[in-house]
């Protein structure tokens, strides 16, 4: 089953690639200011396909989901819960709406609720845009053992 879950956040990553590539490296808006795309159509693709999984747009080792909760709402946090060894990453569970960490089998919603996040909007041309330079540690943490 883990094996499922690796080939479909491979898959993802692979769509998400193509996705971006046309852009190049015109996707940071300006110093640590990561542009991920239009809004609308990026979130069709959250809806059928997941959250979107990137490499650290700045190099730094810290990779990243971005998440659709709904409307306007966008998430993102990284792929690694805070003092994660860096093969511990995150996997999207499409069937209960939640990650998992295959390390410890501990569980986070799908808000990143207990993980490190970064403040997301949709700009004015409706573009979802990540601010890279403000890490928010985990709140509260909503997290369950699994």
């Amino acid at each position: 089953m883990a094996a499922g879950g690796v080939l479909a956040g491979a898959l993802l990553f692979v769509v998400v690639l193509n996705v971006m590539g046309s852009r190049g490296s015109g996707n940071l808006a300006g110093p640590d200011l990561f542009l991920v795309g239009k809004a609308t159509p990026l979130a069709q693709t959250v809806a059928e396909k997941g959250p979107l999984l990137f490499p650290d747009p700045l190099g730094r080792g810290r990779d990243v989901y971005v998440n659709h909760l709904g409307g306007g709402d966008w998430r993102t946090f990284e792929v690694r819960p805070p003092g994660a060894p860096s093969g511990c990453a995150l996997q999207w569970r499409t069937w209960r709406r939640l990650f998992v960490d295959e390390c410890t089998g501990r569980e986070y919603p799908a808000d990143g609720a207990g993980l490190v996040t970064y403040p997301t909007r949709v700009d004015d041309e409706g573009r979802v845009v990540v601010d890279l330079r403000h890490p928010q540690d985990p709140a509260v943490t909503s997290t369950t053992a699994g």
